[in-house]
């Protein structure tokens, strides 16, 4: 089992981390997770996992509550996973949007 870690800084005040772990050469378990920079800690926005068993999106609101939960209904982890960044990557301006306009 090879486990892979790393994070990716977008803005002071965002970026994502990745971390996954392969099995002969497949995605046995991911996690993808973009997250703000709200005073002196980084907080979830999105998080795409499959901790339940199955590829899902969690989506966070300003308070730390999870608002959506979504499956993503792909079964292979590895793909589940680069969709997951792609996303992360094309959307994180919008996605956090409203956690810049809920800083105090």
């Amino acid at each position: 089992m090879n486990i892979t870690d790393y994070v990716i800084v977008l803005d002071v005040d965002a970026r994502y981390r990745v971390r996954f772990e392969t099995a002969v050469g497949n995605v046995t378990e991911f996690v993808v997770q973009l997250e703000y920079h709200a005073s002196a800690d980084w907080i979830p926005v999105t998080r795409y996992d499959n901790a339940h068993g199955f590829a899902h999106c969690d989506e966070y609101g300003p308070s730390g509550v999870v608002n959506q939960h979504q499956p993503m209904h792909i079964g292979d982890f590895g793909r589940a996973m680069n969709v997951a960044i792609q996303t992360i990557q094309g959307d994180w301006e919008t996605l956090v949007a409203p956690f810049q306009e809920a800083r105090p």
